[in-house]
């Protein structure tokens, strides 16, 4: 009987039972068996529950195998610790704790679930009662604590809350009996259903749906399927306040009893009107892309699924030829051999996109140029299953876009070629640009334009323009001054020219420019030469007007000496025509005079013969021939003077002949003036048309030279 009462006293609740009760049970053998099922029970406890009792300050004062494991203590840790060990400080230091206490040392119980913290910080849920031991009295003698872990039960419930909580949240949740009658529904229905929450409660189902679902056999069918614990989901049209359509997807979800009978319906949806509308959108882009693309499909090995019209049109081939076929047989045949071909279809097999511009060969073995894009299609796992190319035929674009590459490429070989933002900061330039301004491209790149221009230029309100300007678009060409590397003056003629995308936004500027440095160098020189040319031309313009006038006077000076060569020349003529007559007068004397010498001869042979025959006379012949003497003496005086004649007129003759010739000579010498001073004047003449020539030459040279200079100045100007 001493070891009953023993073990009684050592169990934890020994002290719930009065001394006068336990006295009282004992004097039985019926109480000695209660007390036996008594100690049964408590050590059923010990072995199923945690155990710890406490005085009425909460310090501890013994706890059984179960709670020390539960808290990873030994009872030497706890034992005379207080009960704080085992909350959290901000637990401790409420209010409520203080409280707790109070109403456990008042005998009052305490239980329920409580979180608290074991060794190192670990924390441990426990579904517990705090039981005050009172005396016979009825006074708080202690306090035991019987608990259990609920650790991973309260884990498991905190994340089903969460979870709830967090579709709760997220979704719309509405409840309904098996008949479709509305039990319970959240925010997030309502919100989206447009209804009060008085407004739905104990409607039916049907006030979502339209008429023309409800009637049907489908939709009874829908709640007897419900009715008997089977699960529906999948994406329904629904009708919101005022008939607005509202497409969800949800699931009907049975919710059973402990029985395993059903007794609810829980619907969990989600809006997905905007992605059915985009999805609707996007089955009506790709039946578009269909219809306006090229679309092929492959497995993720490059085997050919599907094709349509447009990319059998534009390859040459049937769906029937290509069906089954391995991509490859759109390549040439070198490039499907690379491993760059190989990685192509490795990459699209692992789920990676692949688009571009892609060179492939028509059944005719002709080049066509795609722009493509291999898109894999993964299944709801993220998983790759296929593969589809949407590609356009751009043969002729990739031409002409050839072209322009090369004669961009051109363009860039021979030009300075720099790009800037839209702020006027450098993105990239070509060599022939950094050579002309002596930078290297790091020096330039990200520096702002006006590092290029004159400190003068760039405060200017015409820079700001400038820029402004470009911004809206509008393009600029001229001649330019720019300063290079070291201060360096340099002169281009450039375009700048805004880039647009497609909406038409400016988005860079490019400048193309040719250094034309020497060009305006050479120009200076020709306006200060020009000067000069003016000043040497408008000498030479005052020198030939000098000629002029002096040629217009030998003109003058030769129609006259013409007109007195001319006079000369008919008087030589006329004096030649009397010399002729002289000389013809002088030929007539001459014959006379040779008639007179003859006559004379005969004469004077007649008186030579009379004084012949006046010797024979004899005295009588003595007159006679005196007188044919004196007649012989005379006749021989006339034949000397006609002698004497005929030789001063053969001099004479002479003479005038000497006179006609030299005549003639000085006429000819006249006839040859004549002619020359004709020449002369016609030369004269011919002079005197050059030099107005040579005047208006020189008045079109000087206003050349003013153009020229005209010219050079306003090219000079910057844009």
């Amino acid at each position: 009987m001493e070891g009953v009462r023993d073990e009684i006293r050592s169990l934890p609740g020994y002290r719930k039972c009065s001394p006068m009760t336990l006295k009282s049970s004992v004097s039985t053998l019926s109480d000695l068996n209660e007390i036996a099922v008594l100690r049964n029970k408590a050590r059923a406890i010990d072995r199923a529950q945690a155990v710890i009792e406490f005085d009425l300050t909460g310090t501890v004062k013994n706890a059984n195998e179960n709670f020390l494991s539960l808290m990873g203590y030994s009872l030497a840790e706890v034992r005379g610790r207080h009960h704080s060990m085992f909350c959290e400080p901000e637990i401790v230091e409420a209010p409520e704790y203080a409280a707790f206490w109070s109403d456990l040392a008042e005998g009052k119980l305490h239980d329920g679930e409580f979180k608290r913290i074991g060794r190192g910080g670990r924390e441990v849920w426990i579904r517990a009662s705090y039981n005050p031991i009172l005396d016979d009295n009825g006074v708080t003698i202690g306090v035991v604590k019987y608990a259990m872990d609920v650790t991973a039960t309260k884990s498991v419930e905190a994340e089903l809350l969460g979870k709830v909580a967090a579709i709760d949240r997220a979704m719309a949740v509405i409840e309904f009996d098996l008949e479709g009658h509305v039990l319970a529904v959240n925010e997030n229905f309502l919100t989206l259903m447009g209804y009060a929450r008085e407004e739905v409660i104990g409607q039916h189902h049907r006030m979502l749906c339209g008429a023309d679902q409800t009637r049907t056999p489908a939709y009874k069918a829908f709640w007897q399927r419900l009715g008997r614990g089977d699960y529906e989901s999948g994406e329904y049209r629904r009708l919101a306040k005022g008939g607005k359509d509202v497409w969800i997807q949800a699931t009907y979800n049975p919710i059973f009893d402990l029985n395993g009978n059903p007794c609810k319906v829980v619907k969990y949806a989600y809006d997905v009107t905007a992605s059915k509308i985009r999805n609707a959108e996007f089955e009506g882009k790709v039946n578009a892309i269909g219809r306006a693309q090229a679309v092929i499909e492959f497995d993720l090995h490059g085997n050919i699924l599907d094709a349509n019209e447009n990319f059998l049109a534009a390859v040459g081939y049937s769906l029937e030829e290509v069906r089954g076929k391995h991509h490859r047989m759109f390549c040439d045949p070198a490039f499907t051999q690379t491993a760059e071909y190989a990685s192509f279809w490795d990459r699209l097999g692992r789920g990676q996109f692949e688009g571009g511009e892609y060179r492939r060969l028509t059944r005719s073995g002709n080049d066509i140029w795609l722009q493509a894009t291999y898109n894999p299609i993964l299944d709801l796992a993220g998983r790759p299953i296929k593969i589809v190319k949407f590609a356009s035929d751009i043969t002729q674009a990739k031409l002409r876009n050839i072209e322009f590459e090369g004669r961009v490429d051109a363009i860039s070989r021979g030009q300075a070629v720099v790009e800037f933002d839209l702020d006027g900061h450098v993105v990239s330039a070509n060599e022939n640009f950094l050579r002309v301004m002596g930078y290297s491209l790091r020096e330039i790149t990200g520096q702002h334009h006006s590092m290029f221009c004159s400190q003068d230029y760039i405060v200017s309100e015409d820079y700001r323009d400038f820029w402004l300007r470009l911004n809206k678009g509008e393009f600029f060409s001229g001649r330019f001054a720019r300063v290079g590397k070291y201060g360096r003056e340099v002169h281009i003629q450039g375009i700048y020219s805004p880039i647009v995308n497609l909406r038409g936004e400016t988005v860079r500027v490019v400048k193309y420019a040719s250094d034309i440095t020497d060009q305006v160098k050479l120009e200076h020189d020709i306006r200060s030469k020009s000067q000069q040319m003016t000043s040497i031309v408008g000498e030479l313009s005052g020198s030939i007007a000098e000629i002029t006038a002096n040629t217009r006077t030998a003109t003058t000076l030769a129609s006259e000496t013409q007109g007195n060569a001319e006079q000369g020349s008919e008087a030589l003529g006329s004096a030649i025509a009397a010399i002729d007559l002289i000389q013809k007068s002088s030929t007539e004397i001459s014959d006379i005079v040779k008639v007179i010498g003859e006559i004379a001869s005969q004469t004077n042979l007649l008186a030579f013969n009379a004084a012949i025959e006046a010797a024979r006379a004899g005295e009588h012949g003595v007159g006679f021939s005196v007188v044919a003497g004196e007649v012989r003496k005379l006749a021989e005086r006339s034949s000397e003077a006609a002698h004497e004649i005929s030789k001063l007129i053969q001099e004479s003759t002479m003479r005038v002949n000497q006179g006609t010739d030299r005549s003639q000579h000085a006429r000819l010498a006249f006839e040859r003036i004549v002619g020359s001073v004709n020449k002369t004047g016609e030369s004269i003449r011919e002079i005197a048309q050059s030099t107005d020539a040579q005047q208006r030459v020189s008045r079109t040279v000087v206003e050349l030279i003013n153009d020229l200079t005209s010219s050079t100045a306003q090219q000079r100007k910057v844009g």
